[in-house]
């Protein structure tokens, strides 16, 4: 997870990519929020989605790993 403007409560809203979807480098694959901002989180690599690491709701923290991509 990117840092959010220094946020240090960051919620995941929805996900847009699902474990075996394909996704591009620079694609959303989350949208998140704070109190302070609702971003689109894009994917760093192209590949496919291999597993989500957290759930539509719960909070993280900036840096925390919250998807695995299997690169191409």
């Amino acid at each position: 997870m990117p840092d959010l403007q220094g946020a240090e409560e960051i919620v995941i809203g929805a996900w847009v990519k699902r474990a075996g979807d394909h996704v591009d480098e620079g694609e959303t694959i989350v949208e998140a929020r704070t109190d302070k901002v609702n971003a689109e989180i894009p994917s760093t690599v192209t590949g496919t989605v291999a597993e989500l690491l957290v759930k539509e709701g719960e909070q993280v923290t900036a840096g925390q790993a919250i998807a695995r991509v299997t690169p191409e």
